[in-house]
């Protein structure tokens, strides 16, 4: 691309040449708009529930525990400080730390790469990883911030390195300790820069990888937990190989079934480069050895419990891939066709990737609104919640009742849902909280005991009836079954409950609802001739129950005084 440009090809590209910060800066933002969309609705998600409701004890161990066995004491300093300068409502903060960290990492990336090849690469190259959206998760979901503090201080240690002087050294150093502190994705960035101080040996450097390594030993001595066990080292070749092809399958925008071929010709592209007679960089041999710890370290720890193709594993992997790429073709010129062929090639790469992403959204965003629905139940009927309830053990089993409503009240913001909210939410939302709710308030259909009907108690309201009709008294509604008919009869209950009789030789049956589209049956019937009391516990809200009675018998439903 040396001369003067005369075709309309060659003009763009130099032109994208001379002014390369406006088009990386665009790159940028139409990445970071595109993921605050996608992300819109989002709440706390699985893990982030151990950061919002556990302290463990507080002080400096709660910043030094282990987190699934990761070092995680910037990200946990990062939402403790979140908390109290935003609380627990606004959960788009946290995203929006996310975004920024991630493109942090796409600025280095770009800098490394247009130190080796021309601009237009390098931006096609920063563009793979801004677009990567089979690594959803480390885009969408807030608790990846250790990710991408490991992985964006990675990319520092590297890009301070080339500075060759004791300033860029510190700094070095203490990217290091970032990426070492924030996960365990600092492991093998550690052992790349290792590796390639020792290329180099340059020894006297040595105090980068050094200290960073002693303060997390020093660290693992006390708090860490060993994650590899002996079946995930039986199965960790065969991961290893899986978790590389899904790195190589994410950068097109597809899993493994891309991935396998594409990894086989990359590492096909590799060997005749290395076997030919330039020698390899330091940088190439650590980005090598940080490639293949990372996969090997995470297919030990992670091979029994996890998919290879799991979003956050793909991240770091597709940044070392890209970065080797660069380091392949450093000092190579490619033609303005070439470069626009490669640009239609990352385009298409990137519009793949979005069905991954967008996936990946909707999977979080359907937790999201049913979780915060649920809490906003658990909230309603907090008095009544016993301290170990778990309002949902298989999408939040990290919440229950008694830490969450406790870190509630002490940040004085909640994420759950209000009444209105969870009235305007979608079904499956308002059936998990009508769940909730009927699991803690508990009715049954009970003895009358002490409460009787009363003129002064308010009626129960028909909304619907089928096959029956329906007549009043007082404060008694009067619903009789056609002939050899099932009646089915929708009421709405007054605050104090109601007495329900049953008049005739046949069974009834109730069933309630709140804010969801289907009733949930009660346990027992109402026997022939007999009366029963249900009552509801009152709350905050004034949304009433509904009730659904089932019978071939006439009953008559009176209301109680509260």
């Amino acid at each position: 691309m040396q001369g003067t440009a005369s075709t309309p090809l060659e003009r763009i590209v130099a032109a994208i040449e001379r002014n390369w910060w406006w088009a990386l800066a665009a790159l940028m933002l139409a990445n970071a708009l595109l993921l605050l969309y996608m992300g819109r609705g989002l709440s706390f998600f699985f893990d982030d529930w151990d950061y919002v409701t556990h302290d463990y004890g507080g002080g400096i161990h709660s910043l030094l525990v282990a987190h699934n066995g990761h070092m995680s004491l910037f990200p946990v300093t990062i939402y403790k400080v979140l908390f109290h300068l935003v609380g627990l409502n606004h959960y788009a903060v946290f995203r929006l730390v996310l975004i920024a960290l991630h493109l942090t990492c796409a600025a280095p990336v770009f800098v490394l790469a247009s130190r080796r090849v021309a601009r237009v690469p390098a931006l096609l190259a920063t563009a793979l990883i801004l677009f990567l959206g089979a690594a959803w998760e480390d885009l969408l979901w807030a608790f990846q911030i250790d990710y991408l503090l490991s992985i964006a201080g990675g990319l520092a240690v590297w890009a301070l390195l080339e500075r060759r002087d004791r300033l860029g050294d510190v700094g070095a150093m203490l990217a290091l300790t970032v990426a070492l502190g924030s996960s365990g994705l600092g492991i093998p960035v550690l052992i790349g820069v290792v590796v390639e101080l020792a290329w180099r040996r340059e020894w006297r450097r040595g105090f980068v990888a050094v200290i960073p390594a002693l303060l997390y030993a020093l660290w693992y001595m006390h708090y860490g937990e060993d994650e590899i066990t002996r079946n995930g080292l039986i199965n960790s070749p065969g991961f290893a190989e899986d978790i590389a092809a899904a790195a190589f399958g994410g950068i097109a925008g597809r899993g493994l079934d891309w991935g396998r071929p594409i990894a086989l010709l990359g590492f096909l592209v590799l060997l005749r480069q290395l076997a030919r007679s330039v020698p390899i960089s330091a940088r190439m041999a650590g980005l090598l050895a940080t490639g293949a710890s990372l996969w090997l370290l995470t297919a030990a720890a992670r091979s029994t419990i996890s998919s290879p193709e799991t979003g956050r594993y793909i991240y770091l992997g597709a940044v070392v891939i890209v970065l080797v790429a660069v380091e392949l073709l450093r000092g190579m010129t490619l033609s303005a066709r070439v470069a626009a062929l490669a640009a239609v090639v990352v385009a298409l790469f990137a519009v793949t990737g979005l069905t991954l992403l967008h996936n990946g959204a909707l999977g979080l965003r359907g937790t999201s609104k049913t979780v915060t629905a649920e809490l906003g139940a658990l909230e309603l009927a907090a008095a009544r919640a016993p301290a170990g309830y778990q309002p949902d053990p298989r999408l939040a089993p990290q919440i229950s009742a008694g830490p969450y409503l406790h870190t509630v009240r002490a940040i004085g913001s909640s994420p759950a849902d209000t009444p209105a909210e969870v009235a305007a939410a979608d079904p499956t939302s308002r059936a998990g909280a009508d769940a909730v709710l009927l699991q803690l308030d508990a009715p049954s259909l009970a003895p009358l005991g002490l409460k009787r009907p009363s003129p002064l108690a308010p009626a129960p309201a028909v909304t619907a009836l089928a096959s029956g009709s329906q007549g009043q008294h007082g404060a008694c509604i009067d619903l009789t079954p056609a002939p050899d008919a099932t009646m089915i009869a929708q009421l709405t209950l007054p605050s104090g409950g109601v007495e329900i009789r049953n008049r005739g030789a046949g069974p009834a049956s109730a069933a309630l609802k709140r804010f969801g589209d289907a009733f949930v049956q009660l346990g027992g019937s109402v026997a022939p001739h007999k009366r029963v009391a249900l009552s509801i516990p009152s709350d905050a809200d004034q949304l009433q129950w509904a009730l659904q009675l089932t019978s071939s018998s006439p009953l008559s439903v009176c209301g109680l005084v509260a």
